[in-house]
Protein backbone atom coordinates (compact mmCIF):
# COMPACT_ATOMS: atom_id res chain seq x y z
CA UNK A 1 0.00 0.00 0.00
CA UNK A 2 1.33 3.87 -0.53
CA UNK A 3 0.10 4.47 2.35
CA UNK A 4 2.90 5.80 4.99
CA UNK A 5 0.75 4.56 7.73
CA UNK A 6 -2.31 2.22 7.63
CA UNK A 7 -2.70 0.08 10.73
CA UNK A 8 -6.18 -2.01 10.89
CA UNK A 9 -7.15 -3.89 13.79
CA UNK A 10 -9.81 -6.63 14.09
CA UNK A 11 -11.43 -8.45 17.22
CA UNK A 12 -8.00 -5.85 18.68
CA UNK A 13 -5.22 -7.31 16.92
CA UNK A 14 -3.34 -6.31 13.90
CA UNK A 15 -4.15 -9.58 11.13
CA UNK A 16 -0.73 -10.86 9.65
CA UNK A 17 -1.17 -10.42 6.00
CA UNK A 18 -3.75 -8.59 5.68
CA UNK A 19 -2.11 -5.50 4.32
CA UNK A 20 -0.29 -8.07 2.00
CA UNK A 21 -3.67 -8.91 0.65
CA UNK A 22 -5.73 -5.90 0.54
CA UNK A 23 -7.19 -5.00 -1.86
CA UNK A 24 -8.74 -1.40 -1.15
CA UNK A 25 -10.08 0.11 1.72
CA UNK A 26 -12.30 3.26 1.91
CA UNK A 27 -13.46 4.83 5.03
CA UNK A 28 -16.29 7.32 4.47
CA UNK A 29 -16.69 9.94 7.49
CA UNK A 30 -19.56 12.47 6.99
CA UNK A 31 -21.01 15.09 9.25
CA UNK A 32 -24.79 13.77 8.79
CA UNK A 33 -24.03 10.23 8.65
CA UNK A 34 -23.06 7.32 10.76
CA UNK A 35 -19.26 6.68 9.73
CA UNK A 36 -18.41 3.41 7.17
CA UNK A 37 -15.51 1.34 5.83
CA UNK A 38 -15.41 -0.98 3.07
CA UNK A 39 -12.28 -3.51 2.74
CA UNK A 40 -11.72 -5.47 0.00
CA UNK A 41 -9.24 -8.50 0.37
CA UNK A 42 -7.92 -10.89 -2.07
CA UNK A 43 -8.47 -14.16 -1.84
CA UNK A 44 -6.01 -16.86 -2.25
CA UNK A 45 -6.82 -20.75 -2.61
CA UNK A 46 -4.50 -22.81 -0.23
CA UNK A 47 -3.27 -26.23 -1.49
CA UNK A 48 -5.51 -27.84 0.55
CA UNK A 49 -8.15 -26.23 -0.72
CA UNK A 50 -9.01 -23.61 2.28
CA UNK A 51 -9.50 -20.23 1.74
CA UNK A 52 -8.01 -17.40 4.02
CA UNK A 53 -10.10 -15.29 6.20
CA UNK A 54 -13.01 -16.86 5.45
CA UNK A 55 -13.26 -19.21 8.51
CA UNK A 56 -11.61 -16.83 10.84
CA UNK A 57 -13.93 -15.78 13.29
CA UNK A 58 -12.53 -12.59 13.00
CA UNK A 59 -13.83 -11.69 10.17
CA UNK A 60 -17.81 -12.89 11.19
CA UNK A 61 -20.23 -9.78 11.34
CA UNK A 62 -20.11 -7.68 14.68
CA UNK A 63 -16.33 -8.39 15.02
CA UNK A 64 -14.90 -5.20 16.17
CA UNK A 65 -12.89 -3.04 13.95
CA UNK A 66 -10.37 -0.10 14.25
CA UNK A 67 -8.31 1.32 11.44
CA UNK A 68 -5.89 3.88 11.75
CA UNK A 69 -4.19 5.71 8.98
CA UNK A 70 -1.71 8.61 8.27
CA UNK A 71 1.34 10.13 6.43
CA UNK A 72 4.53 10.76 7.78
CA UNK A 73 3.74 13.94 9.92
CA UNK A 74 0.20 13.13 10.94
CA UNK A 75 -1.40 10.22 12.07
CA UNK A 76 -4.58 8.90 13.75
CA UNK A 77 -7.92 6.57 14.31
CA UNK A 78 -9.85 7.71 11.58
CA UNK A 79 -12.91 4.81 12.85
CA UNK A 80 -13.88 2.24 15.50
CA UNK A 81 -16.99 0.22 15.23
CA UNK A 82 -18.08 -3.21 13.85
CA UNK A 83 -18.10 -5.62 11.16
CA UNK A 84 -21.93 -5.46 9.81
CA UNK A 85 -21.42 -6.66 6.05
CA UNK A 86 -19.74 -9.92 4.74
CA UNK A 87 -19.94 -10.65 0.92
CA UNK A 88 -17.23 -13.26 -0.65
CA UNK A 89 -17.20 -13.34 -4.42
CA UNK A 90 -15.85 -15.86 -6.56
CA UNK A 91 -14.56 -14.72 -9.81
CA UNK A 92 -14.05 -17.77 -13.07
CA UNK A 93 -10.95 -16.61 -12.21
CA UNK A 94 -8.48 -17.51 -8.63
CA UNK A 95 -7.22 -13.79 -9.10
CA UNK A 96 -11.22 -12.92 -9.06
CA UNK A 97 -11.95 -14.00 -5.72
CA UNK A 98 -12.14 -11.52 -3.00
CA UNK A 99 -13.85 -10.67 0.21
CA UNK A 100 -15.88 -7.27 0.71
CA UNK A 101 -16.49 -6.24 4.46
CA UNK A 102 -18.08 -3.27 5.12
CA UNK A 103 -19.79 -2.05 8.63
CA UNK A 104 -20.12 1.11 10.68
CA UNK A 105 -19.06 2.89 13.77
CA UNK A 106 -20.42 2.34 17.64
CA UNK A 107 -23.45 4.52 16.14
CA UNK A 108 -25.08 1.64 14.68
CA UNK A 109 -25.65 0.00 17.66
CA UNK A 110 -28.48 3.27 18.42
CA UNK A 111 -30.03 2.63 15.73
CA UNK A 112 -31.23 -1.00 15.57
CA UNK A 113 -34.16 -0.74 18.15
CA UNK A 114 -37.46 1.09 17.85
CA UNK A 115 -38.69 2.53 20.64
CA UNK A 116 -41.82 3.79 21.65
CA UNK A 117 -41.13 5.98 25.10
CA UNK A 118 -42.00 9.19 25.91
CA UNK A 119 -39.72 12.08 27.74
CA UNK A 120 -41.65 14.65 29.76
CA UNK A 121 -40.13 17.42 31.15
CA UNK A 122 -36.73 17.73 29.66
CA UNK A 123 -35.00 19.82 27.55
CA UNK A 124 -33.42 18.14 23.96
CA UNK A 125 -29.91 17.76 25.91
CA UNK A 126 -30.88 15.81 28.77
CA UNK A 127 -32.49 13.30 26.12
CA UNK A 128 -29.10 13.17 24.25
CA UNK A 129 -27.00 12.71 27.37
CA UNK A 130 -29.28 9.97 28.65
CA UNK A 131 -29.59 8.08 25.77
CA UNK A 132 -25.32 8.09 25.12
CA UNK A 133 -25.27 7.46 28.69
CA UNK A 134 -27.12 4.43 27.88
CA UNK A 135 -25.25 3.03 25.16
CA UNK A 136 -22.08 3.18 26.84
CA UNK A 137 -20.90 6.37 25.51
CA UNK A 138 -19.41 9.23 26.97
CA UNK A 139 -21.68 12.29 26.25
CA UNK A 140 -20.23 15.76 25.31
CA UNK A 141 -23.11 17.57 24.91
CA UNK A 142 -23.58 21.67 24.43
CA UNK A 143 -27.07 22.33 26.55
CA UNK A 144 -30.39 23.48 24.86
CA UNK A 145 -32.76 25.87 26.63
CA UNK A 146 -36.07 24.68 26.02
CA UNK A 147 -37.57 22.37 28.71
CA UNK A 148 -40.44 20.47 26.72
CA UNK A 149 -42.92 20.92 29.62
CA UNK A 150 -45.78 18.05 29.75
CA UNK A 151 -48.65 20.30 30.46
CA UNK A 152 -48.03 21.72 26.89
CA UNK A 153 -46.18 18.95 24.92
CA UNK A 154 -44.34 16.17 25.46
CA UNK A 155 -41.30 14.35 23.10
CA UNK A 156 -42.35 11.15 21.75
CA UNK A 157 -39.91 8.87 20.76
CA UNK A 158 -41.44 6.16 18.04
CA UNK A 159 -38.16 5.50 16.01
CA UNK A 160 -34.61 4.33 17.23
CA UNK A 161 -32.87 6.38 19.68
CA UNK A 162 -30.15 7.50 16.72
CA UNK A 163 -32.93 8.42 14.80
CA UNK A 164 -34.36 10.37 18.02
CA UNK A 165 -30.84 12.14 18.68
CA UNK A 166 -30.81 13.33 14.55
CA UNK A 167 -34.31 14.43 14.50
CA UNK A 168 -33.41 16.55 17.87
CA UNK A 169 -30.35 17.59 16.37
CA UNK A 170 -31.69 19.00 13.47
CA UNK A 171 -34.14 21.47 14.99
CA UNK A 172 -31.53 22.78 17.11
CA UNK A 173 -29.22 23.56 14.31
CA UNK A 174 -26.92 20.75 16.04
CA UNK A 175 -24.89 18.02 14.68
CA UNK A 176 -25.03 14.42 16.74
CA UNK A 177 -22.87 11.91 15.60
CA UNK A 178 -20.43 9.34 17.59
CA UNK A 179 -16.79 8.88 17.53
CA UNK A 180 -14.67 6.14 19.35
CA UNK A 181 -16.60 5.85 22.82
CA UNK A 182 -17.99 8.96 22.67
CA UNK A 183 -21.70 10.56 21.46
CA UNK A 184 -22.16 14.30 20.55
CA UNK A 185 -24.63 16.50 20.29
CA UNK A 186 -23.20 19.85 19.81
CA UNK A 187 -23.25 22.94 17.31
CA UNK A 188 -20.94 22.93 14.72
CA UNK A 189 -17.74 24.52 15.58
CA UNK A 190 -16.39 26.53 13.20
CA UNK A 191 -14.03 28.33 15.44
CA UNK A 192 -11.38 25.48 15.76
CA UNK A 193 -8.00 25.87 14.70
CA UNK A 194 -8.71 24.61 11.78
CA UNK A 195 -6.62 21.84 9.31
CA UNK A 196 -3.62 21.57 7.08
CA UNK A 197 -4.64 24.45 4.54
CA UNK A 198 -5.68 22.74 1.12
CA UNK A 199 -3.75 24.86 -1.91
CA UNK A 200 -4.67 24.98 -5.24
CA UNK A 201 -2.54 25.89 -8.07
CA UNK A 202 -0.53 27.69 -6.14
CA UNK A 203 2.54 26.51 -7.31
CA UNK A 204 5.18 24.26 -5.64
CA UNK A 205 2.94 24.65 -2.79
CA UNK A 206 -0.33 23.65 -4.90
CA UNK A 207 -1.69 19.72 -2.74
CA UNK A 208 -4.83 19.68 -4.24
CA UNK A 209 -5.65 17.18 -7.33
CA UNK A 210 -8.69 18.82 -8.24
CA UNK A 211 -11.35 21.37 -7.03
CA UNK A 212 -14.60 22.49 -7.99
CA UNK A 213 -17.45 25.00 -5.99
CA UNK A 214 -20.97 26.05 -6.64
CA UNK A 215 -22.34 29.49 -5.34
CA UNK A 216 -26.10 29.04 -4.93
CA UNK A 217 -27.72 32.90 -5.06
CA UNK A 218 -31.17 31.34 -4.31
CA UNK A 219 -30.59 30.30 -0.79
CA UNK A 220 -33.58 31.76 1.12
CA UNK A 221 -32.34 34.86 2.90
CA UNK A 222 -35.05 35.05 5.51
CA UNK A 223 -37.13 32.76 7.47
CA UNK A 224 -40.37 33.03 9.00
CA UNK A 225 -42.94 30.68 10.99
CA UNK A 226 -45.89 30.48 13.03
CA UNK A 227 -47.60 28.54 15.26
CA UNK A 228 -50.51 28.61 18.01
CA UNK A 229 -49.93 28.52 21.92
CA UNK A 230 -51.27 25.50 23.49
CA UNK A 231 -52.16 27.09 26.84
CA UNK A 232 -53.50 30.17 25.57
CA UNK A 233 -54.54 30.21 22.12
CA UNK A 234 -52.46 33.27 20.95
CA UNK A 235 -50.56 33.18 17.99
CA UNK A 236 -46.81 32.81 17.68
CA UNK A 237 -44.37 33.91 15.02
CA UNK A 238 -40.72 33.90 14.58
CA UNK A 239 -38.50 34.77 11.93
CA UNK A 240 -34.65 34.65 11.43
CA UNK A 241 -32.68 37.15 8.98
CA UNK A 242 -29.42 36.83 10.68
CA UNK A 243 -27.05 34.25 10.78
CA UNK A 244 -26.63 32.57 14.34
CA UNK A 245 -23.17 30.50 12.83
CA UNK A 246 -19.62 32.55 12.99
CA UNK A 247 -19.35 33.96 9.19
CA UNK A 248 -17.09 32.26 7.33
CA UNK A 249 -16.06 35.21 5.01
CA UNK A 250 -17.10 38.86 4.43
CA UNK A 251 -19.93 38.78 3.25
CA UNK A 252 -23.18 36.48 3.99
CA UNK A 253 -25.86 35.60 1.16
CA UNK A 254 -28.02 39.12 2.03
CA UNK A 255 -24.70 41.36 1.72
CA UNK A 256 -24.56 40.07 -1.75
CA UNK A 257 -28.31 41.17 -2.83
CA UNK A 258 -28.03 44.10 -5.45
CA UNK A 259 -30.37 47.10 -4.92
CA UNK A 260 -34.14 46.03 -6.29
CA UNK A 261 -33.67 42.36 -5.09
CA UNK A 262 -35.70 41.39 -2.56
CA UNK A 263 -34.32 38.37 -0.04
CA UNK A 264 -35.72 35.17 -0.91
CA UNK A 265 -37.80 33.87 2.00
CA UNK A 266 -39.43 30.32 3.22
CA UNK A 267 -42.16 30.24 5.48
CA UNK A 268 -41.97 26.39 7.78
CA UNK A 269 -45.71 25.36 7.96
CA UNK A 270 -46.88 23.35 10.62
CA UNK A 271 -44.05 23.86 13.15
CA UNK A 272 -44.41 21.81 16.62
CA UNK A 273 -43.55 23.92 19.32
CA UNK A 274 -44.40 24.46 22.72
CA UNK A 275 -43.88 27.81 23.27
CA UNK A 276 -41.58 31.46 22.00
CA UNK A 277 -38.33 30.14 22.68
CA UNK A 278 -38.89 26.64 21.14
CA UNK A 279 -40.43 28.28 17.86
CA UNK A 280 -37.55 31.06 17.61
CA UNK A 281 -34.71 27.85 17.62
CA UNK A 282 -36.57 26.42 15.05
CA UNK A 283 -36.74 29.37 12.73
CA UNK A 284 -32.61 30.08 13.39
CA UNK A 285 -31.95 25.99 12.59
CA UNK A 286 -33.53 26.70 9.30
CA UNK A 287 -31.67 29.49 8.68
CA UNK A 288 -28.60 28.55 9.24
CA UNK A 289 -29.15 25.30 7.51
CA UNK A 290 -29.56 27.56 4.49
CA UNK A 291 -27.55 29.93 5.06
CA UNK A 292 -24.82 27.18 3.32
CA UNK A 293 -24.82 28.68 -0.46
CA UNK A 294 -21.38 27.74 -1.22
CA UNK A 295 -20.21 24.05 -1.65
CA UNK A 296 -17.18 22.60 -2.92
CA UNK A 297 -16.14 18.94 -3.30
CA UNK A 298 -12.59 18.03 -4.34
CA UNK A 299 -9.28 15.18 -3.59
CA UNK A 300 -5.92 15.18 -2.72
CA UNK A 301 -2.89 12.49 -2.00
CA UNK A 302 -2.10 12.16 0.75
CA UNK A 303 1.07 11.82 0.63
CA UNK A 304 1.45 15.61 -0.90
CA UNK A 305 -1.07 16.74 1.35
CA UNK A 306 0.74 15.62 4.60
CA UNK A 307 -1.90 15.51 6.29
CA UNK A 308 -5.34 13.63 7.91
CA UNK A 309 -8.55 15.95 6.76
CA UNK A 310 -11.63 15.38 8.81
CA UNK A 311 -15.07 16.54 8.56
CA UNK A 312 -17.01 18.66 11.19
CA UNK A 313 -13.74 20.98 11.02
CA UNK A 314 -12.79 24.06 9.24
CA UNK A 315 -10.01 23.89 6.75
CA UNK A 316 -8.58 27.12 4.69
CA UNK A 317 -8.69 26.78 1.03
CA UNK A 318 -6.21 28.70 -1.03
CA UNK A 319 -5.41 29.78 -4.52
CA UNK A 320 -8.98 29.87 -5.95
CA UNK A 321 -8.90 33.91 -6.05
CA UNK A 322 -9.90 36.50 -3.65
CA UNK A 323 -13.76 35.83 -3.32
CA UNK A 324 -13.32 32.34 -3.25
CA UNK A 325 -10.26 31.63 -1.43
CA UNK A 326 -10.50 31.02 2.80
CA UNK A 327 -12.21 29.37 5.59
CA UNK A 328 -14.55 26.37 4.90
CA UNK A 329 -16.62 23.67 6.92
CA UNK A 330 -15.48 19.82 5.63
CA UNK A 331 -18.82 17.94 5.61
CA UNK A 332 -17.21 14.51 4.10
CA UNK A 333 -14.44 13.02 3.61
CA UNK A 334 -13.77 9.67 1.80
CA UNK A 335 -10.32 7.88 2.49
CA UNK A 336 -9.09 5.80 0.15
CA UNK A 337 -6.31 3.20 0.05
CA UNK A 338 -5.14 1.02 -3.02
CA UNK A 339 -2.26 0.62 -5.41
CA UNK A 340 -2.76 3.91 -6.93
CA UNK A 341 -2.11 5.51 -3.44
CA UNK A 342 -3.82 7.31 -0.62
CA UNK A 343 -6.03 9.73 -1.89
CA UNK A 344 -8.67 11.72 0.61
CA UNK A 345 -11.97 12.86 -1.39
CA UNK A 346 -13.81 15.96 0.26
CA UNK A 347 -16.63 17.90 0.59
CA UNK A 348 -17.05 21.35 1.96
CA UNK A 349 -19.19 24.14 2.64
CA UNK A 350 -19.42 27.76 3.28
CA UNK A 351 -21.93 30.71 4.51
CA UNK A 352 -20.27 33.89 2.98
CA UNK A 353 -17.91 34.77 0.52
CA UNK A 354 -14.40 36.76 0.72
CA UNK A 355 -12.05 36.17 2.89
CA UNK A 356 -10.67 39.69 3.18
CA UNK A 357 -7.52 38.97 2.54
CA UNK A 358 -5.81 38.29 -0.94
CA UNK A 359 -6.15 34.66 -3.12
CA UNK A 360 -3.40 33.05 -1.87
CA UNK A 361 -3.19 34.48 1.57
CA UNK A 362 -1.57 32.19 4.07
CA UNK A 363 0.23 30.52 1.80
CA UNK A 364 3.43 32.64 2.73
Amino acid sequence: MAADKLVIEIGGAEVPDLAHDLISLEVELDDQLTGMFRLSIALLLKADGSWPYLDDDRFAVWSTVSITAGTQDDSQQLISGYITHVRPEFGPGLEQCRLVVWGMDAGVLMDRVDVVKAWPNMRDSDIATELFQQAGLTPKVTDTDVVHDDKIATIMQRETDMRLLKRLALRNGYECFVDGDTGYFQPPDLGDAGQAVLNVHAGDQTNVNRFSLEVNALTPAEVAMSDVDRLTGAVLTATAEAGHLAALGAKRPADLLPAGIDPGQIVVGQPVATGAPELAAFCQAVFDQHEWFVTGEGEVAANQYNAILLPRRTVTINGIGETHSGSYYVTHVTHRFSDDGYVQRFRVKRNALVSGGGGLSGLL
